[in-house]
């Protein structure tokens, strides 16, 4: 079959089909083995406390909000009262504002 010049080949039918839900694999976040332990005593804190943060990106813009949770990959600020997924491999750094 064609489609915009691009040959798609037919499946191979004898390789196995992934059915979501019944990986084997561990789950991704804080389960992860890929996920440190120097950070989390930090979010914990953080969060338990509430204390208000400032995020700092590579680009060097900052934003301030509070750490509500938190993933292997991402974070869940809340800033003026208003909800966001902070991706960590955009940020420099987190300190208390």
């Amino acid at each position: 079959m064609s489609r915009r010049g691009i040959e798609v080949p037919p499946r191979n039918g004898a390789a196995s089909v992934r059915v979501p839900g019944t990986s084997n694999k561990k789950p991704s976040g804080v389960l992860s083995p890929r996920h440190t332990s120097a950070q989390e005593p930090l979010y914990h804190e953080w969060i338990e406390t509430a204390v208000p943060l400032e995020f700092s990106f590579e680009d060097g813009t900052a934003i301030q909000g509070v750490l509500q949770a938190y993933d292997t990959y991402s974070l869940h600020v809340t800033m003026s009262g208003t909800q966001m997924v902070v991706f960590k491999q955009s940020l420099r750094w987190i300190k208390p504002a």
